[in-house]
Order: structure tokens, then sequence, then C-alpha cells
């Protein structure tokens, strides 16, 4: 028998690791889409220092949401081999989440554990 520990679905860890990779994904979309904003105003020219320093702040959340995403992975990984919460509570709490789509995705996240892969986070960026 290996000692390695399987994640099973529907547990804590799993959806601290779904957590995880959700929000590294909208903080890769929020850095597109300010990175988007930041070209057309490039090409438009019409810059002013207020615009850039919201952009900046933009820059910060990515960053934090980063952040949060190592974390949650992190504790996802430590509690591992000493989660015995029932998948009912589990279930219960995802099933609170007031937003469909985004409950959708941590119930497969349940489903489908493992699926998050930590980057390294980005240094602050000054545009």
């Amino acid at each position: 028998m290996s000692d390695d520990v399987i994640p099973i679905p529907h547990t804590l860890q799993a959806l601290l690791d779904g957590l995880a990779a959700i929000t590294h994904e909208v903080a890769d979309q929020l850095e597109t889409t300010s990175s988007g904003v930041s070209q057309d105003l490039m090409k438009l020219g019409d810059w002013s220092k207020d615009l850039v320093v919201k952009l900046q702040d933009f820059d910060r959340m990515c960053q934090h949401l980063t952040g949060v995403s190592t974390v949650l992975h992190r504790c996802a990984e430590l509690i591992g081999n000493c989660d015995e919460t029932p998948p009912e509570i589990v279930e219960a709490i995802v099933a609170e989440v007031p937003m469909r789509q985004l409950r959708h995705r941590m119930q497969s996240a349940l489903v489908h554990p493992g699926a998050f892969t930590p980057v390294s986070q980005q240094d602050d960026a000054v545009f």
C-alpha cells in the first residue's frame, strides 16, 4: 500500500484547491482586462496621471488575488492528510454561494480535485 494520499472528492481540501484555481483564474482575467485597457488607451493617446494610478491599482489587486490563490492552495495541501470534514458540510458551504456560475465552478472543482498548479507571484509592476 502506498503512502501517497489521493484527495477524495467533496473534501475541504478539494474545495480550497478549487477556490485557489478560481481565484488564480480571476487574477489572470483581471490582468488581461487591465492590459487591454492600457493598450487601447495607448492607441488613443488619452493618458492622465489618475488613470495610470488606477491601472496600477488593478495590477495590485491581481497580485493580491494571486497571493490569496497560493495561500489557499498551500492550505489545501496542509489539511490533505487530516481532512475529516463530512462531504455534506462541504456541499452545504458551496450551496450557499449566491452566484450560480461560481457555485457550479466550485462544484466542478470538488468533482475534479487537484486541477490547480500554483505560479510564482509577479513583482509589483509599474507603468
